[in-house]
């Protein structure tokens, strides 16, 4: 995982309890759109999960994901 892909784990592992972070947020760090942001992080938490959630934050973090993708579409 490089710097960025840690960046933008980092990023959710903050926002996620809240609903993940806002578009203007997602869009000044990382230069990227709602759907572009959320598809790369659900790719990243599928391939490897951050080892610092729990089983159960993880599912929640996932739901999140899902969540963001399907209103972005």
């Amino acid at each position: 995982m490089d710097d960025k892909q840690q960046q933008m784990i980092d990023f959710e592992r903050h926002w996620y309890p809240l609903g993940g972070g806002s578009t203007d947020e997602i869009g000044a760090q990382f230069g990227l759109t709602d759907r572009d942001f959320f598809a790369q992080v659900g790719r990243l938490v599928d391939d490897q999960p951050p080892s610092a959630l729990t089983a159960a934050e993880l599912r929640r973090m996932r739901g999140v994901i899902r969540r963001r993708l399907w209103m972005a579409r």
